[in-house]
């Protein structure tokens, strides 16, 4: 089955290094353009489940939650600082269209 992708932004509307939440479904995502690439993760922490990842402190291709600080890999959503994992979703760029996989 081929992945199914949504349209989540406009490529135009993403501020370089600055977060933007974007909603799927029930879902809040944290959308964040480094260097022309878009990263995409889920916008809830895993520390104490607060949405505020769009709102984190940048570092390299590291994002930390504004709240405590635990740090994840804007690539893998492996934690950096603190425990438990941040889910990401594969994005792909058509024209000025922002697209994210969503799991099937």
């Amino acid at each position: 089955m081929p992945p199914v992708y949504t349209k989540v932004a406009r490529l135009s509307e993403l501020r370089e290094k600055r977060g933007r939440k974007v909603t799927v479904g029930d879902d809040e995502i944290a959308l964040w353009r480094i260097n022309g690439v878009v990263y995409a993760i889920n916008n809830v922490c895993s520390h104490q489940h607060i949405s505020a990842m769009h709102d984190g402190i940048l570092e390299g291709l590291t994002v930390a939650c504004p709240m405590h600080g635990w740090t994840y890999s804007l690539e893998t959503g492996e934690p950096v600082f603190g425990n438990g994992r941040i889910k990401t979703f594969r994005v792909k760029i058509e024209g000025d269209e922002v697209y994210i996989e969503l799991p099937v």
